[in-house]
């Protein structure tokens, strides 16, 4: 199947690929969609959880064979994605109408948010080369897995097999002088998984100023590597590695015309992070305790006609320590998970300027107790799980989570209530530029309280699924502007924000390797900064929004057609500080592979095949129809 199909918690498990014919199929571990590992502490089925859950497999990802893993995110119910302009330049991705910094990514179970930056992870650096599946959680998991969880959770697992070995790579060029690849392989046994990708892509881009002046590109280079080795029955060891460095060239505003201005600036992204586990089962698997740490180190550095500029730099380190214990009761398997985690984060910024106020450097520290209880009874299933926060430099927080799901023959029932937080930035708390914005050391961190229901149904390949959701945000960090001093800075709103709507997924097998698949998100997110007032609908999130994706698979040719829709926005123009409109739009990639031999592929795709008018961020567009072509292999 090649079309991004969207997997909910309420449909049927799919069935292994490679049940069917195990001699001539390499099996992956992230070709079980019907396990889930970001809706509990530990992997559960995903018929097990009430919660919200899309993913999208390795099939899925080769079909459309798109470039940024943020491209397959639009496809998601519930999932806005607003990209400032062309490839590479940054991407924000809103989930439920909660804030960009309002998600957690994970990459192989490493938290890659940037403590660099605004807390966002930069998906406009996540390259689809050796992603083997995408899964997002929708909803506030903070009880889970800590701040930024309001809006929910990305998780990224890379291609990796469970038994045998591989090698694999791909090569593609097209438009706007893009050229993108990657290598990758792996090898496992009974004792030992090894796995490991290199990609890269570059792209000369195009003018976003529209003056004729030089071309806004982008570069990225990635490596990922992971070992886990099963050093007895009880004992597992993991290591997983990555870094990614990547350039992106762009070009300012002019405030006065309220339009981009050409001119030759550049930020470097570089990321490393690193994942040490190790994992000690007794009592026949019924009691496991992990004991894992985990560094991320983030820079950016900017340019302005190569000349250093400013920087950047972040650190996280999380050391976690994590028991589960599994028994049998009253006709029902429970599950009682606790957790320690210890965070510290470091941050300091620099200015091509030695006295600039800017120049700074501050630390943070957070302990977390987590416990979480599941329970299944053989049909209807539930969880709860509760969280505190005990922080350094600003107030304490507990959050709570709990869902459950009941079948119903064909028909399931499911439902989820939760809260999460949003802890300050660095920038809230101490200001990147105190010049003119001052920092706010007395934040308190951001509040949500969610409530989710749902239906869904499945049977014989096809399945339907509508989910309504209501939260209800508060203490959000908003900006300020005081006209006597002329500076600006940020405060917690007094008002309650509200994000509402219904997510409607579908998927149906038209005919023997003909699939179809649909999803609908009607959003209505509106902002209250100050208690009494009236709300405001908030920006560039769509009101109405969806997908569309056919794929048909064949012995010589496979192809896929996915259209994303996006409609109308809210923005403002920061030249007139105005709001306006943000037309909508209709996105068509055209994909398809030939098969040359069993192990080679000639591929092609267009992107943008109707060559809408894209413009997720006031005044700048995004690339118009574009075509690529290339080779792929697997041996």
């Amino acid at each position: 199947m090649l079309a991004p199909i969207i997997l909910l918690a309420a449909a049927a498990p799919a069935a292994d690929p490679c049940a069917t014919e195990p001699n001539d199929c390499i099996i992956f571990a992230d070709t079980v969609p019907q396990m889930t590992v970001v809706a509990s502490r530990v992997p559960v089925r995903l018929e097990e959880t009430g919660l919200s859950i899309s993913q999208i497999d390795l099939a899925q990802i080769e079909g459309l064979s798109l470039p940024l893993v943020k491209d397959y995110l639009t496809l998601v119910p519930g999932v806005a994605v607003a990209q400032t302009g062309p490839l590479g330049a940054q991407t924000q991705v809103r989930i439920r109408g909660a804030e960009a910094n309002h998600s957690i990514t994970f990459i192989d179970g490493i938290e890659m948010n940037d403590p660099a930056s605004s807390g966002e992870f930069r998906l406009d650096t996540l390259l689809a080369h050796g992603v083997g599946r995408i899964e997002v959680l929708r909803g506030p998991q903070s009880a889970l897995w800590g701040s930024q969880a309001i809006g929910g959770v990305i998780n990224i697992t890379t291609r990796a097999p469970r038994f045998g070995s591989e090698f694999y790579g791909e090569v593609q060029g097209g438009s706007l002088g893009t050229l993108r690849g990657g290598l990758g392989g792996g090898w496992a046994n009974d004792a030992i998984t090894i796995s490991g990708q290199l990609s890269g892509l570059a792209t000369d881009g195009y003018d976003i100023a529209g003056s004729g002046g030089d071309r806004d590109g982008y570069d990225n280079v990635t490596a990922h590597g992971r070992i886990e080795w099963r050093a007895s029955d009880a004992l597992t060891l993991l290591l997983v590695a990555r870094h990614q460095d990547s350039t992106s060239r762009f070009d300012g505003f002019d405030f006065e015309a309220g339009v981009p201005s050409d001119r030759p600036l550049s930020t470097r992204s570089r990321q490393s992070a690193l994942r040490a586990e190790a994992a000690l089962a007794l009592l026949g698997g019924d009691w496991t305790t992990r004991a894992s740490f985990m560094a991320v180190r983030a820079d950016n550095i900017n340019r302005n006609a190569g000349a250093f500029q400013n920087r950047s730099d972040g650190e996280r380190d999380l050391f976690r320590l994590q028991s589960t214990g599994r028994f049998d009761a009253l006709g029902a398997e429970h599950r009682l998970t606790a957790a320690l985690d210890v965070e510290t984060e470091r941050f300091e910024s620099s200015d091509a300027d030695a006295d600039a106020l800017s120049n700074q450097r501050q630390r943070r520290r957070q302990t977390s107790l987590i416990g979480e209880y599941r329970l299944n009874a053989g049909g209807p299933s539930a969880g709860v799980a509760v969280r505190h926060d005990m922080n350094d430099r600003f107030v304490d927080a507990t959050t709570f989570r709990v869902d459950g799901v009941v079948p119903l023959g064909d028909v399931r029932l499911h439902a989820a209530w939760g809260t999460g937080i949003a802890d300050p930035t660095f920038f809230d708390q101490f200001g990147f530029f105190p010049g003119f914005f001052v920092g706010n050391p007395n934040l308190r961190p951001e509040r949500s309280r969610s409530v989710e229901a749902g239906i869904g149904w499945a049977r014989d390949g096809h399945s339907l699924d509508v989910t309504l959701f209501d939260a209800t945000l508060t203490d959000e960090i908003v900006g300020t502007f005081d006209s006597s001093t002329f500076l600006a800075g940020v405060a917690n709103a007094t008002g309650r924000s509200r994000r509402r709507g219904v997510e409607v997924a579908g998927s149906a097998q038209l005919a023997e390797g003909l699939r179809l698949d649909a999803s609908y998100t009607y959003l209505d997110a509106n902002q209250q900064q100050v208690a009494g007032n009236a709300r405001l609908r908030e920006v560039r999130r769509p009101r109405h929004s969806g997908s569309i994706a056919l794929a048909y698979t064949g012995k010589a040719l496979d192809l896929a057609a996915a259209a994303t829709i996006t409609g109308a926005r809210g923005d403002t123009d920061f030249a007139r500080f105005v709001p306006v409109t943000l037309p909508a739009y209709t996105l068509v990639t055209l994909s398809g592979a030939w098969h040359i031999t069993p192990k080679i592929d000639l591929t092609a795709r267009v992107e943008n095949a109707l060559d809408a008018t894209q413009i997720d961020v006031f005044a700048y567009r995004g690339p118009g129809i574009t075509a690529h072509a290339g080779l792929r292999f697997r041996l």
